[in-house]
């Protein structure tokens, strides 16, 4: 194996960052904690109810969704644009069809129910026109 100056220089970053990340995720509070696991057993448990994500447990779901399921509420803050519908709904690239589950709808409309309810009427538009495939069992 040949090792050069570019190695040690690419570990180094890796291990950096590693270290960073470590700290990042070891330096929340309790308070902090037990926010997430509120979340996370309230959407469990409405996902339960509405008979979705029959796998899901509050264990997931903190590790999926945090304590603010920031990767959804901040896609819907603001609202969709209409490219950003139109890449959802529609199939303009003309390849495979998107086929979306009622239950993914409806599992989708609890996370932001739960985590962000002040987008809900922009998650109802935005999947207002999709006619969702029914699961069999």
């Amino acid at each position: 194996m040949v090792a050069g100056r570019g190695n040690s220089a690419g570990r180094f970053t890796t291990v950096l960052c590693a270290a960073a990340l470590l700290t990042a995720c070891s330096s929340s509070t309790t308070t902090d904690a037990s926010g997430d696991a509120a979340s996370a057993e309230q959407l469990v448990s409405a996902a339960q109810a509405a008979g979705v994500a029959p796998g899901l447990t509050v264990a997931v779901a903190e590790s999926m969704y945090g304590r603010s399921a920031a990767q959804i509420c901040d896609a819907l803050e603001g609202g969709v644009s209409s490219a950003e519908s139109m890449l959802l709904t529609l199939n303009p690239s003309g390849r495979r069809a998107k086929l979306i589950t009622d239950d993914a709808i409806t599992y989708e409309r609890l996370v932001v129910q739960t985590y962000c309810p002040d987008e809900l009427s922009t998650y109802d538009d935005l999947v207002s026109e999709i006619d969702g495939i029914e699961t069999t069992s």
